[in-house]
């Protein structure tokens, strides 16, 4: 029994509902009598010891008198014409208003659905998406270039080269000219795509450490390598990146929660859809798509 109330509790859409439900309480609590009253405004005490609190939080100081009375009717004068808008309905079929007022409960939504972070719960996300913590395997090596525009044959001129460099020739004194690093240290998979292209990479880091290979070919030429150090990708321990697990796992409960919670309150609605006429196929497409969608929101 306790846990079916526990399982109940956890839900978003209950302390939404517990939200409103104190909200109001505080309202009826707290309230004037006959300030439900349209054309009357009242400015409690709280409400100015916040807009004093703006103020100095601004100025570094308290507001004198005079700007406190600027203060709270600014404030009655924002009170006037949101009520004046609203009675015009100006807040009607307003796409701004509209966004504006779903990503404030959105937002709290979220802060409602918020429980605390355990590290049994960041473990057992960093197992379940252990590719978006895995680290690049990293590569230290040193090179020599040689030119295509500038030799005939790279393939014949490298045997040589080789026999020079393996026999303890300094590699500058060889090889041609080039902007590129003469030598990379722990340089990661990402960061050698993108100074030589995928297909070097991948042929790199097939390299264990050893003597001076090649050529290994990129868009630049041709390359002679020389491997000294080699670091595996591995999965790195949760201590190791608990701050970047707990980001992206707070990232996707609120992403889920807040699927769940508007899927639990969209039940509360009968939806009717007026459609145009379209071209038979156009529609099934439309519908298909919003589904994937709203599948791909809802999971972990």
């Amino acid at each position: 029994m306790k846990s079916k109330i526990q399982d109940v509790w956890r839900e978003p859409l209950i302390h939404f509902l517990v939200l409103g439900v104190a909200l109001f309480l505080f309202y009826e609590l707290t309230r004037e009598t006959g300030s439900e009253a349209p054309d009357r405004i009242v400015v409690n005490r709280g409400q100015v010891e916040q807009l004093m609190a703006n103020f100095q939080r601004t100025w570094q100081r308290p507001p004198t008198s005079e700007e406190l009375n600027a203060l709270i009717e600014n404030h009655v004068r924002e009170e006037v014409f949101y009520r004046e808008a609203l009675a015009v309905g100006l807040d009607q079929d307003d796409p701004v208003v509209r966004r504006r007022m779903r990503m404030k409960l959105e937002f709290i939504l979220e802060d409602l659905s918020a429980e605390p972070v355990t590290e049994a719960a960041l473990t057992a996300y960093l197992q379940q998406h252990p590719d978006k913590f895995r680290t690049e395997p990293k590569i230290s090596f040193q090179q020599v270039y040689l030119n295509a525009d500038k030799r005939a044959d790279i393939s014949a001129d490298t045997q040589g080269l080789l026999v020079d460099l393996n026999g303890g020739m300094a590699p500058a004194s060889l090889g041609d000219v080039t902007l590129l690093p003469a030598e990379y240290r722990l340089a990661s998979q990402s960061e050698i795509v993108r100074a030589f292209g995928e297909a070097f990479a991948e042929q790199l880091f097939e390299r264990e450490p050893g003597p001076w290979i090649g050529p290994i070919y990129s868009p630049y030429g041709g390359h002679l390598l020389k491997v000294s150090q080699r670091v595996n990708a591995y999965l790195p321990e949760l201590t190791e990146i608990q701050p970047l697990v707990e980001r992206e796992y707070l990232a996707q409960r609120r992403k889920t929660q807040k699927a769940m919670a508007y899927q639990k309150l969209r039940e509360g609605y009968n939806v009717t859809v007026e459609l145009l006429k379209q071209p038979q196929g156009l529609l099934d497409t439309v519908i298909a798509t919003a589904e994937a969608d709203d599948a791909r929101e809802a999971q972990p």
